[in-house]
């Protein structure tokens, strides 16, 4: 199977791994925090600019308070509200976002004061008495008048059971009985004598506030000792237009074997809900979207008429202290009678939006095709399109939801997909990443002989072209090889001096990489290397001077596993030398190499052949000395090599220059001096030079050598045109 296959297979894994918390109906926490979010920002992208001024909040506010009195007030001042906004307002209906449910104690005593000051008769006390009865003036107010009076239902242990919630809308239905309507088990109503005067009744309470505490949705109805009754908003509607029952409307659902609560035909609207008989608050706007009026001023006749005639006034409190606010998506202070407010004014507008049942199985036919689609397309695509394509696909889901959000109040979960797809998109990205990586290794691996492994790590570290096909660069090159190593082979069995050479090489090779060298190859016990290429290096000299200078710092450390595992140490000769040369894969079409050649080139390979000669463990080119001018070098001489007529000095390094002692860099000049004198062909100077020299560097061969020189040319001189080149007739 081909890595497109796998990351297609794996992708619908994911899919699947996805779908099953829907299918189970056990979304995580987590996303479902993430749909409320998407829920609430689209509410808020869509709200309507304009109050609704069908709808009135008369509130007990701070204002009114403090004209009327602390809460609760005396009924009396009620009815007086009652009175003014049906008699001289003339409003349609009036609904309260509050219970009555006890007794009110309380005396009026500016009433008392003026019934007093009308009776003449003290007999007559106990008819005044009777009349300061507020929960009967407040009754008289309610009677034959679209009155509203709120309660709500208890779900406590203690099943509270005061009053009775009026009249139910819908009688007992075998079909809703099977459906997760709220049940209550107790009700907290309004007194009697009120309750007896209104014809309607509706609880403003909310038991499916959504999980993280939001009031997102509101039940219509409630399920109580087996019959249905409605919300305040349902219970008002009813009221507008002098209804008394609402029908349910069902349908069957996906399996054909049970009927889903689809809507509420109430008054002839009809009403959207889901399987708990709960409405999608259709939040107009921030609190403030209908006009408020402050209860004060309507008892005191001072409101604007304008605003209520006709108008359905609700009564309710946006005041702290009262304790009605709401955590809603608009604010975390939400005056709890405006969302009775604009679900009324919802089912005016008929603009509930509505999540039916098989919305479910919207969500996971989305999910599904985006799921296939992606796991087929990214596979196949670069990185760069699969962004665009997810970007894309995200930009098309997003259209389509806010479409259906808009045009069809139709309201399709769509945090699920986008984590989903967000997933996938990840997930192939990584993938797609393991699978090149994994497919440069196995190159790196196949073509090892075409390219030196540490040039496919250059190369997949850093995304800068090469050029393979050779071209001449500035480079330095390396060559390196054991100190009698023909005679060493003759004295170990095979296996030992496979062992010898893996040891050396290995700590050789290590260092040659931690400079940024490339090792070239292994030519028995020699080894060849390069800086410079096939990435660029500045600083190639440097790099490779300290590398064969850090190789020689390590020996006596291989040496000292050698003998570790009774094996011979080793000594070894090195050259370097720098200048211009070609580099690129060179060879046959049977076998290909990357490599360098040209005459810098041999210059190294000849350098490393004089430290037998020298008696030094490393001899570099002057080209390579002037490259690298921090460190001190030792001349050793101006030779010509074979194969090559143009003559180039030797030298050695001795140590960086700011690491140096005194001491060293005097022997440095009194050798340098001594050869200068040799060039100039001052034999008595360049002995007494050399002399001096052995007294401090008894076995030094390169002094040793020269003195040797300067006997013969004692004996027979060289002739006038000797420009103090010596040549080396051997390799």
């Amino acid at each position: 199977m081909n890595q497109r296959s796998i990351r297609t297979l794996l992708g619908l894994v994911l899919t699947l791994i996805m779908l099953l918390p829907l299918l189970h109906g056990d979304r995580p926490d987590l996303l479902q925090r993430f749909e409320y979010d998407l829920y609430d920002l689209r509410l808020r992208q869509f709200l309507s600019d304009e109050k609704d001024p069908r709808i009135v909040i008369i509130d007990v506010d701070e204002k009114s308070l403090a004209a009327e009195g602390r809460w609760p007030w005396n009924r009396t001042k009620l009815a007086q509200l009652l009175d003014q906004l049906f008699d001289k307002y003339g409003v349609a209906i009036v609904g309260f976002d509050m219970v009555f449910s006890e007794s009110d104690q309380s005396v009026d005593l500016e009433t008392l004061k003026t019934l007093l000051s009308n009776q003449s008769d003290q007999k007559e006390l106990f008819g005044v008495l009777n009349s300061l009865n507020s929960d009967q003036v407040f009754s008289q107010a309610i009677a034959d008048r679209p009155v509203v009076l709120g309660y709500l239902f208890d779900r406590s242990p203690k099943q509270l059971q005061i009053g009775h919630p009026g009249n139910p809308v819908i009688e007992r239905d075998p079909i809703l009985d099977r459906l997760p309507i709220p049940q209550a088990q107790g009700v907290i109503s309004s007194l009697s004598e009120l309750q007896s005067v209104s014809v309607w009744n509706g609880f403003f309470d909310n038991p499916v506030v959504d999980s993280d505490g939001v009031y997102r949705r509101v039940p219509v109805i409630q399920r109580y000792q087996g019959q249905y009754y409605p919300s305040l908003a349902l219970s008002m509607l009813l009221a507008l237009f002098g209804e008394e029952h609402v029908a349910a409307i069902t349908e069957a659902d996906a399996t054909g074997e049970n009927r889903a609560l689809v809507a509420i035909d109430a008054a002839g609207v009809n009403i959207p809900v889901d399987q708990h008989g709960a409405v999608l608050v259709p939040y107009r706007g921030p609190q403030g979207s209908f006009p408020y009026i402050s209860a004060t001023d309507v008892i005191r006749g001072t409101a604007d008429i304008d605003k209520l005639e006709g108008a359905i006034a609700l009564v309710g409190t946006s005041a702290a202290g009262l304790l009605d606010l709401r955590v809603t998506p608009m604010s975390n202070r939400y005056a709890g009678v405006e969302v009775h407010a604009n679900i009324l004014s919802g089912f005016l507008d008929e603009s509930i939006r509505h999540q039916p049942d098989y919305t479910l199985g919207v969500e996971i036919v989305q999910l599904v095709i985006s799921g296939i689609l992606l796991s087929l397309l990214m596979p196949r695509v670069s990185a760069l399109l699969s962004t665009v394509i997810t970007i894309g696909w995200i930009v098309t889901l997003v259209s389509l939801n806010l479409y259906a959000w808009k045009e069809m109040l139709w309201v399709i979960p769509l945090g699920y997909t986008l984590v989903m797809v967000v997933l996938i998109y990840l997930f192939q990205q990584t993938t797609g990443y393991f699978f090149e990586t994994r497919n440069r290794s196995q190159l790196a691996s196949q073509f090892g002989q075409y390219i030196p492994p540490e040039v496919v790590d250059e190369l997949n570290k850093q995304d800068q072209s090469v050029q393979l096909s050779g071209e001449n660069r500035e480079m330095s090159v390396f060559f390196s090889d054991i100190r009698g190593f023909t005679n060493l082979s003759e004295q170990l069995t095979p296996q030992q001096l496979t062992r010898l050479m893996n040891i050396y090489l290995t700590g050789m090779t290590k260092v040659i990489h931690d400079h940024r060298g490339t090792v070239d190859k292994y030519i028995g016990d020699a080894v060849m290397a390069f800086w410079g290429a096939p990435l660029e290096d500045k600083q190639h000299a440097k790099h490779a001077l300290e590398s064969a200078l850090k190789m020689l710092e390590v020996l006596p450390e291989l040496n000292q596993q050698l003998k570790q595992q009774n094996l011979p140490e080793v000594q070894v000769g090195m050259g370097i030398n720098s200048g211009s040369m070609s580099v690129g894969n060179m060879g046959s079409s049977f076998r290909m190499a990357y490599t360098v050649m040209g005459d810098a080139v041999n210059l190294a390979s000849r350098l490393e052949g004089l430290t037998k000669f020298y008696g030094c463990p490393l001899i570099v080119s002057g080209d390579l000395a002037a490259a690298v001018p921090e460190y001190l070098y030792r001349t050793l001489d101006k030779v010509q090599v074979k194969g090559r007529a143009e003559p180039v000095v030797v030298m050695e390094p001795i140590c960086l220059l700011k690491q140096c002692s005194d001491d060293q860099k005097s022997l440095v000049e009194l050798f340098d001096k001594g050869v200068a004198s040799y060039q100039r062909m001052d034999w008595v100077t360049a002995e007494e030079c050399f002399n001096t020299y052995l007294d401090q560097r008894q076995e030094d061969h390169t002094a040793n050598v020269y003195l040797m020189r300067i006997a013969t040319f004692k004996v027979s001189p060289p002739d006038d045109e000797w420009d103090g080149v010596f040549s080396h007739s051997s390799k």
